[in-house]
């Protein structure tokens, strides 16, 4: 799956906008692609429903900050440090993920950003297909800083009030469902 050149610039793009989906409360900053493929596929129900809430954005900006920021107990923590076996912001995943932002050139816009926010990964994620990593390196970095994100997905798919946030889990489980079987 994860060979050929085309497949990796369309997994790559495909981990672009649901990183990109998981930053931003309002539909109208993502730009999803005239073609996303398979009309069954999850990535182009997302696409759908992207669009749909473009015209009306408020609902969803409403859910993302109830299911991602809320102040009175997000139900779904989207830092990768939050799940660990004693969970805080900026522990030892947020140290990982760093590490690997700074071996390619990369850095968080700012020092007290979580570097282990799904957004993030995803978006690093994609570059390391597009940039055409090795096998190795792109399974290496899925293991470590993307498969603890089902949890967070299972809980998205329970909670999304909003067709948008249920896509986007969706999606974003099928895309992690074909890199795990490439493992």
């Amino acid at each position: 799956m994860i060979g050929s050149m085309d497949q990796r610039q369309l997994l790559a793009r495909q981990a672009t906008l649901l990183g990109q989906a998981f930053l931003v409360a309002d539909p109208r900053r993502l730009a999803p692609p005239d073609d996303p493929g398979d009309p069954e596929s999850p990535h182009a129900a997302l696409c759908d429903e992207i669009l749909l809430a473009q015209g009306a954005p408020e609902p969803a900006e409403i859910e993302y900050t109830r299911l991602f920021l809320s102040p009175d107990g997000a139900p779904c923590s989207p830092w990768q440090s939050t799940y660990d076996p004693e969970p805080r912001l900026m522990g030892p995943a947020h140290h990982s993920a760093l590490d690997w932002y700074r071996r390619y050139g990369a850095e968080p816009s700012t020092a007290n950003e979580p570097a282990d926010h799904l957004g993030l990964l995803l978006l690093f994620f994609a570059q390391l297909l597009a940039n055409d990593e090795d096998r190795q390196t792109i399974q290496q970095f899925r293991a470590q800083h993307l498969d603890w994100s089902v949890t967070l997905l299972e809980k998205m798919k329970a909670e999304a009030r909003h067709p948008l946030h249920l896509a986007l889990a969706r999606a974003t489980l099928s895309l992690l469902t074909a890199l795990a079987s490439e493992a």
